[in-house]
C-alpha cells in the first residue's frame, strides 16, 4: 500500500505545482498589462519634456523610483526598477 500513497502524493504535488504555475502565468499577464499602461504614461511624460526642450529622463525621479522598489524587494529592487524604467522608455 505504500507505493500507492507515494504515487498519490506525487500526483498531488504535480497538480499543485501545475496550478501554481497557472497562477504565476495569470499574474505575469497582469504585470504585463500594468507595464504597458505605465509605459504609455511614461512616454506621454517623455514627449512633453522633449517638446519643452527638456531632457527625456529625470535622473532624480528615477532614483526615487529605484528607492521605492528597493524598499519592497531589497537589493534586487534596483534590478527590478532598472528593468521597469528601461521597458517604459520610448
Amino acid at each position: 500500500m505504500e507505493p500507492q500513497t507515494e504515487a498519490f502524493t506525487e500526483l498531488d504535488i504535480h497538480l499543485s505545482i501545475g496550478q501554481a504555475r497557472t497562477d504565476i502565468d495569470d499574474l505575469d499577464l497582469g504585470i504585463i498589462r500594468l507595464l504597458r499602461m505605465r509605459r504609455a504614461v511614461s512616454q506621454r511624460i517623455q514627449r512633453t519634456r522633449l517638446r519643452a526642450d527638456g531632457p527625456q529622463i529625470d535622473p532624480g525621479r528615477e532614483d526615487d523610483i529605484a528607492r521605492v522598489y528597493r524598499s519592497h524587494f531589497g537589493d534586487s529592487g534596483d534590478d527590478v526598477a532598472a528593468a521597469v524604467l528601461r521597458a517604459c522608455r520610448s
